[in-house]
């Protein structure tokens, strides 16, 4: 075991003025990791003990830790101002470089979170249709406002054969913000066209994870996000991808340029900015034009500041490069990294496997990859936490649910790294000596 000292001292100075001991309930499986350096693929302990790094700032450290163009881009930007609260020249680059980037994108804005970009789109998709209603897809994560954040864990509250319907994720959230949510099944096109042959003409927008990675990596495939592209033409809804998590991950133009399907609007944020705080949401004209005047309402005091704006050009910049190379390396680390993975789940005869694209992938507690969020419900939990918690111990963070961002500064070293450790905790786990 690792001598965690300053750690648990630091953890427990920390729970006496930070509620919970924690800045954001995703971070509870990892609380009492305190962290005081990260270079690259790697961070660094109070205790001096090193971590290979595969949550990337839950996916924004797309260029790993102190990214050389992105200190670069923010230290020269200081010496002009940090916000100035009117346009200035790095917000007018960065718009037009994102809306060069997204299909959908004739027009966009920026906010300072996804959760913040998704609420501004729901609005927007609302006072574009006349309606109240939005459908979303159980086990998809579209951020915490009270409005949206519903059903993305229905496992605590629903059984295997109980038709989804809304269901509150927190204590505070009003039970009245679940009349004009309608929840759908994941992957099942049967099941929406019967809610939509329900409640089409009353709903908004339909907006879902193209490519879900919250509750672990789940490729539908292009021909079913097609056919809700078809669903919501037909039933005068607007569709949005959040990609929040995709945007930036999968390629310049996120999952709707990888399947090939534009919505109407989109949210990212993320990786877009290397690890400083900018977000944002982009669409089609006649729906983006709803904003000028103010005719549709949309604030935020930090939004597209200039020293997050400077940091997400330096980071598309650093992407763009050799006809965005950065992406084919990333999606072959992390394809290499699936298949070593099963390798080693199958000679340890674990019931373990791991799936993905590659720039994000998922360990699911199960023999073979679900293809509905509600396959995930009948996983092994109690592996998955052991399995984060023996690698933690050897010195691999990953998410708690099985997820691993990959990012530019992962390279052979991490590579071999992480599989050597990984078959080392195999081992432990099929043996049933682990101690975590």
């Amino acid at each position: 075991m690792r001598d965690q000292q300053m750690s648990q001292a630091a953890t427990r100075r920390l729970s006496k003025v930070l509620a919970g001991g924690i800045g954001s309930g995703g971070r509870i499986d990892h609380r009492g990791l305190f962290l005081t350096e990260g270079t690259g693929a790697r961070v660094t302990d109070a205790d001096g003990h090193g971590y290979i790094d595969y949550m990337m700032g839950f996916g924004a450290l797309i260029l790993g830790h102190r990214s050389a163009p992105v200190v670069d881009a923010v230290q020269a930007a200081l010496g002009q101002g940090t916000m100035f609260g009117a346009a200035c020249p790095a917000e007018l680059e960065l718009a037009e470089r994102v809306v060069a980037c997204w299909p959908c994108a004739d027009m966009c804005r920026f906010t300072s979170s996804g959760t913040e970009a998704v609420q501004a789109a729901l609005r927007l998709a609302r006072a574009a249709t006349g309606r109240d209603k939005v459908l979303k897809f159980e086990g998809h994560f579209h951020g915490w406002g009270d409005n949206i954040y519903v059903s993305v864990k229905a496992s605590v509250h629903s059984g295997l054969n109980a038709r989804p319907h809304a269901l509150r994720m927190t204590p505070g959230q009003p039970e009245t913000v679940l009349s004009d949510v309608v929840v759908a099944p994941w992957n099942d096109l049967p099941a929406l066209e019967a809610i939509l042959s329900d409640h089409g003409r009353d709903i908004a927008a339909l907006i879902l994870e193209p490519y879900p990675t919250n509750n672990g990596c789940m490729d539908s495939g292009a021909a079913y996000l097609q056919a809700l592209r078809s669903l919501c033409d037909r039933n005068g809804i607007v569709l949005i991808f959040d990609e929040v998590v995709s945007g930036f991950r999968l390629g310049l133009s996120g999952a709707q340029g990888h399947y090939g399907v534009t919505p109407d609007l989109c949210t990212f944020g993320k990786a877009m900015a290397g690890g400083m705080p900018i977000a944002g949401f982009a669409g089609k004209r006649d729906l983006m034009a709803l904003l000028e005047g103010n005719q549709v309402s949309h604030l935020g005091t930090y939004n597209s500041n200039a020293i997050s704006a400077v940091a997400a050009l330096a980071t598309i910049d650093t992407l763009a490069k050799d006809d965005g190379a950065a992406f084919a390396r990333i999606t072959k680390y992390g394809r290499s990294l699936t298949d070593g993975f099963n390798e080693i789940f199958r000679r340890h005869n674990l019931p373990l496997c791991a799936d993905g694209l590659g720039p994000v992938l998922s360990i699911f507690a199960a023999a073979t990859p679900p293809e509905r969020y509600r396959d995930t419900l009948t996983h092994d939990a109690a592996l998955l936490a052991r399995l984060h918690q023996a690698l933690l111990a050897e010195g691999i963070w990953i998410f708690g649910r099985g997820n691993l961002m990959i990012g530019t500064a992962h390279g052979p070293a991490e590579m071999d790294e992480t599989l050597e450790k990984m078959d080392r905790v195999a081992s432990t786990l099929t043996n049933g000596k682990s101690k975590a």
